[in-house]
């Protein structure tokens, strides 16, 4: 199993250090283009989740992101300093009444890529764990 990690301030901005640090490994691997965009996009949901909702947009904060790689699994853990959350809680956002709503996406997008292992929430913050078939 390959393990890499990657530790970023909690600004918006670090998802271009996330982006590359994601290509990197993608290409490393050989995962195929469209299957590095899906991770990209979902990541990128991820990231500015953990950063608004969890981090409270506060710079001071950290988001870590962890990949474990096997032959036939990517296992993406993303931490925050926040109290977490239920994904399964949420509105669906492709409801009527939700349809023109600024926000509530985030985790629709990740779910129809990710499989959404586990939040788990410790005194330190949450982590979203999430399972990719690349390809």
């Amino acid at each position: 199993m390959k393990c890499f990690e990657i530790e970023l301030s909690g600004r918006y901005s670090q998802y271009n250090v996330l982006y590359d640090f994601i290509k990197s490994i993608a290409e490393r691997e050989g995962y195929t283009l469209s299957f590095i965009d899906e991770l990209q996009l979902s990541m990128k949901e991820a990231f500015v989740n953990a950063v608004k909702h969890g981090n409270r947009e506060r710079d001071d904060l950290t988001v870590s992101c962890t990949f474990h790689l096997t032959a036939h699994l990517l296992q993406v853990s993303i931490r925050d300093c926040g109290k977490g959350f239920d994904p399964y809680s949420l509105p669906n956002p492709t409801d009527s009444s939700y349809l023109f709503h600024p926000t509530g996406r985030g985790v629709h997008i990740i779910r129809s890529i990710a499989e959404i292992i586990a939040l788990e929430s410790d005194t330190d913050g949450s982590t979203l764990l999430l399972h990719y078939i690349p390809y």
